[in-house]
């Protein structure tokens, strides 16, 4: 049987196999448990290391991006510094730069005083602009920027909604003078979002914290957090001491000491099963190879996006890199402006000067000499340029130097644009101006001015003859209407007097067919005064009006200048208050605007006009410069017309801004709105968008009328008394305003020639009592004829009337201070009141 079953080994063999068997067990329990040892450290060291490097990779994106922004903020400092950014330019520019970066609340602009004066974007900061730095944290920052001029960030504080933020600020110099400050507000909780959106954090929990371990920002947690593994680093200067907190989540410990510590427990409990447990080992380490393969491709998908976060930082030095670049390139273009400064202001057309604190002459180029009549800039320099050049208004009136705008600029250290005064040459003449001036700040404080200026005499010229061509195309339109309309007129005058004559003979009432032949005049008035209004050639005399009826009586006129595929139509608002304003200039603002109008919609479309009462509050004003808190009268002139861009509608009341092509249009419509509507106290917006026509809305100041003095009352109703010198060349206008007058109970004395009249008043000088004379006629004009009256009788009331244009009338000097005018055709009752007005005054000179 023992043969059968094979040999059986020796005790004794048995007993040293036991022994080995023990040794080796002894040795493989020592060399597991050295495995099992460094293991765990070399675990421990990795994780270590992997944190560090880790901490180290997010702060240095943290600071790329701080870097990136200080960088442009920088950028925008150098673009103020040399006059290039302008608060469109900074509100496009900056609000993009925030919109493409998150991290960033705003962009703001403080001035040398410490005033938020602009902030991008605009609409959700609007309430910060005008404040003034107070907050201790951004205070000392910015002074310390502007002491290092260098950017400099806050400490962390709770000033944007509650929320922990700090800024960076970076002052702004032309030279050695401090113009102001770019800050860039970062929120802690967008700034740490930016990181985790462009890095995995699977392994790590990210939070932003102070130096005294106040908790700024933190992401969620995903799971336990083992606080031995936690590293900080800082991302801005120790002064601000911003810092990054990487805490490593906790683990379960590694299934290989698992596995080591199963092995080691296997062979204790199987050493007689040797070769089985060689078996399991054999597939253990296959799976162990496996998972370790596993974890390769994990770490080198780990490898390739630190490779890609290597590469966007490599990008981003690249971008840094160009934006240096091109700072440089501007550094130098700076330079070479500065050294063809001299050359540039000797070979420029327009006039420059410079002036002290003083206002004495600094320096002037060779244009201002040219203009002023001079030889040399030694007839200028040392000398109150002020009295030589610029010590009167326009009229002639003396201007002190402390009302002068560009003396004013200086004392208030900000920039002037002054558009209608004049400027005296050496040899007394004068001629109208355009200038700029600019206060001249050395080490924050104002030294003097400098002043540009051009002569305006030939564009003047330019744009009333571009004005007068403007009408053109439509005086054509206009003249087939207002023909048929004044003959239309001209038939009833003549068919109700040809009535009145019938009538008249056989004794019957004729007042009706008179009252129809006077609304007939006052029709062609109006058509007279309509037409005058287009060509802008009508007195401008500002009156109480209501605008629902302007409107109503110029509807007829606006439809002719329209094209029949226009539908018109007109809104007026109920109980609508009055308005100061020339009627004329109303009827200038409806032309212009129809016109504007049919020109938006060469296909057809809807033209309305609309009237209403509005008041503005103050929160309006607020938000519109323009505008100021009160009741208006609002005019709202709207089209279904192609529309405008925000680009274009930004320019459209510039004169000579147009859209239309080369010899269509002169760009002088919508200015000229423009101009009538500031004139009167009031302010127009526009709104408009492509495709969907464009609104004007135009506020004219409410009129507070004084109540109505008492039928009985009124001074015209009371007949007039006084002696009355009429001067008139046309015998009918002679005849008819001498009934007129005499009508009123005054007593004439008729004159048909100025010649006549000199004689008349030199006969009978002591009877008269006013002079009603024309101005156009043969001989002499009427401003010479009141001139040689006044020679001998020089306390004489003079009444000036005409049917000519306010051209004609101005250049006869007929509409000066102190004079008196009166517009044809001659109303009873506007004639009355404006002779009562005048009789009133005849005791004074």
């Amino acid at each position: 049987m023992s043969y059968l079953n094979g040999p059986h080994p020796h005790p004794r063999n048995r007993s040293a196999a036991v022994r080995y068997s023990a040794i080796l067990f002894a040795t493989f329990l020592v060399v597991f448990g050295l495995i099992v040892w460094f293991t765990e450290g070399n675990n421990l060291k990795a994780k270590q290391s992997d944190l560090a490097s880790r901490a180290r990779t997010f702060s240095g994106s943290l600071q790329l991006t701080l870097e990136g922004d200080a960088s442009y903020l920088g950028l925008l400092a150098l673009d103020r510094a040399s006059g290039k950014l302008t608060h469109e330019l900074f509100q496009e520019r900056a609000g993009q730069y925030v919109q493409a970066h998150p991290q960033l609340i705003n962009i703001t602009w403080v001035d040398a005083d410490f005033f938020i004066t602009d902030v991008a974007p605009l609409a959700q900061n609007q309430q910060i602009v005008g404040l003034q730095l107070n907050l201790p944290e951004p205070k000392r920052a910015s002074a310390l920027a502007k002491q290092l001029r260098k950017p400099v960030y806050t400490r962390p504080f709770e000033a944007i909604q509650g929320r922990a933020s700090f800024e960076v600020w970076v002052p702004v110099y032309r030279g050695d003078t401090f113009l102001g400050l770019f800050g860039g507000i970062y929120s802690c909780d967008r700034l740490l979002q930016q990181l985790i959106a462009h890095t995995q954090q699977r392994l790590y929990h990210l939070s932003l914290t102070d130096p005294n371990g106040r908790l700024l920002a933190t992401m969620p947690h995903a799971a336990p957090l083992d606080r031995h593994f936690a590293k900080e680093w800082a991302v801005t200067d120790p002064e601000s001491g911003v810092m990054l907190r990487v805490t490593r989540y906790q683990g379960r410990t590694d299934w290989r000491l698992y596995l080591l510590k199963a092995i080691s427990l296997l062979l204790v409990l199987g050493m007689s099963y040797t070769l089985y447990n060689l078996k399991v080992e054999i597939e253990e380490r296959k799976h162990a190879e496996e998972e370790i393969k596993k974890q390769a491709a994990l770490l080198e998908e780990e490898i390739s996006e630190r490779q890609a976060a290597q590469e966007s930082l490599q990008e981003q030095a690249a971008l840094l890199e160009e934006e240096i670049t091109e700072r440089w390139q501007a550094e130098e273009a700076l330079r070479e402006s500065e050294e063809r400064l001299r050359l540039l202001l000797d070979s420029t057309g327009e006039a420059i000067y410079g002036i002290d604190v003083d206002g004495i002459c600094t320096f002037c180029n060779r244009a201002c000499l040219r203009m002023l009549g001079y030889q040399s800039d030694s007839d200028l320099l040392g000398k109150n340029i002020h009295d030589i050049m610029h010590h009167s208004y326009p009229d002639g009136r003396p201007m002190p130097q402390e009302e002068c705008s560009a003396h004013n600029s200086m004392l208030q250290g900000k920039g002037s644009h002054v558009e209608d005064e004049v400027f005296w040459r050496a040899d007394g003449s004068s001629f109208p101006v355009e200038y700029w001036s600019y206060p001249q700040v050395k080490e924050a404080r104002v030294v003097g001015a400098v002043v540009a200026f051009i002569n305006t005499t030939e564009r003047r010229h330019l744009e009333e003859q571009f004005r007068q061509s403007q009408k053109m195309e439509s005086i054509g339109r206009l003249a087939g209407g207002v023909a048929h309309d004044f003959n239309n007129m001209l038939s009833v005058i003549s068919g109700a007097a040809e009535l009145s004559k019938r009538k008249l003979e056989d004794g019957e009432p004729i007042g009706q067919y008179l009252e129809l032949i006077i609304n007939a005049a006052r029709r062609s008035g109006d058509i007279t005064r309509q037409l005058l209004a287009f060509s802008r050639k009508e007195v401008v005399s500002p009156k109480p009006v209501q605008l629902n009826r302007l409107i109503e009586d110029s509807i007829k006129i606006l439809t002719r200048l329209i094209s029949e595929d226009v539908k018109l139509s007109f809104h007026p608002g109920p109980e609508l208050w009055s308005v100061l304003i020339a009627p004329s200039q109303v009827d200038q603002i409806l032309m212009n605007l129809a016109v504007n109008a049919r020109d938006a919609m060469p296909e057809g479309g809807s033209l309305t006009i609309e009237t209403g009462n509005v008041r503005i509050p103050s929160h309006y004003a607020y938000l519109h410069p323009e505008a100021r808190p009160g009741d208006y009268v609002q005019l709202t002139v709207s089209d279904t017309g192609h529309g405008m861009d925000k680009a274009t509608a930004a320019h459209v009341f510039e004169p000579f801004f147009t859209t239309k092509g080369q010899g269509k249009g002169t760009g002088l419509g919508l200015a000229t709105v423009y101009g009538i509507v500031t004139q009167n106290g009031g302010f127009i917006n526009v709104y408009s968008e492509p495709g969907q026509g464009a609104v004007f809305k135009i506020y004219l100041p409410r009129l507070q009328e004084s109540p109505a003095a008492p039928q009985g009352d009124r001074p015209e109703d009371a007949p007039l008394s006084g002696t009355i010198l009429l001067v008139e060349d046309e015998e009918m206008l002679l005849w008819l305003t001498t009934r007129l007058l005499e009508e009123m109970g005054l007593k004439v004395i008729q004159a048909q020639s100025p010649l006549e009249a000199l004689e008349i008043s030199r006969q009978r000088g002591a009877e008269i009592d006013l002079v009603l004379t024309d101005v156009v006629m043969p001989e002499m004009n009427g401003r010479e004829l009141s001139e040689r009256i006044r020679d001998s009788l020089p306390e004489m009331k003079v009444l000036f009337m005409s049917g000519h244009t306010s051209d004609n009338v101005i250049q006869r000097g007929v509409i000066e201070a102190g004079m008196h005018y009166i517009q044809k055709p001659l109303e009873m009752e506007k004639l009355k009141r404006k002779l009562s007005e005048m009789l009133a005054k005849r005791q004074e000179p």
